[in-house]
């Protein structure tokens, strides 16, 4: 990171995740770049983030990441223009997070329903939840275990 001052610690980075309402999901694609925006839910496993995401269980995206799971995901919980004179000198307030790894499929039922009550309970739905089996069998669940995470923020 070149601007140092603007790195955040592990706690503030939890503070932008759990304010993000989603975030963007970038992935190879036969070679290609590509972004998708998605919701989300995450927790701590161990020293590190795990982020879970749903999907159908074909298309472009899911069969992007069976080939290739190396992932980026980024939210930005804040993002506020400063315009100033000269031009040159308007800036931009924001909280980001960046975190790269892997992405890996959850098959087990129980798993995949731990993972949607993640992504409920990040949107304010407290609790566990009851899913159909027929649903949860037709419902992909995407983790991203994250090898490294970055935070940066410009907010005063």
């Amino acid at each position: 990171m070149r601007r140092m001052e603007r790195q955040l610690e592990f706690q503030q980075i939890l503070e932008i995740l759990k304010d993000a309402s989603f975030g963007d999901l970038a992935f190879l694609d036969h070679g290609r770049p590509a972004v998708v925006p998605l919701s989300f839910g995450f927790q701590q496993e161990e020293k590190r983030l795990a982020f879970f995401f749903h999907c159908a269980p074909e298309g472009r995206k899911i069969e992007a990441l069976r080939a290739n799971p190396a992932a980026s995901f980024s939210v930005v919980s804040r993002a506020d223009v400063v315009l100033a004179e000269p031009a040159c000198r308007s800036t931009m307030h924001y909280a980001s997070v960046i975190a790269d790894g892997e992405i890996s499929e959850l098959t087990v039922p129980a798993e995949k329903a731990a993972a949607l009550d993640l992504i409920m309970n990040h949107y304010g739905a407290a609790g566990h939840f009851d899913y159909p089996a027929p649903m949860l069998e037709r419902t992909a669940i995407l983790k991203l275990t994250a090898s490294s995470i970055t935070g940066k923020s410009n907010c005063r």
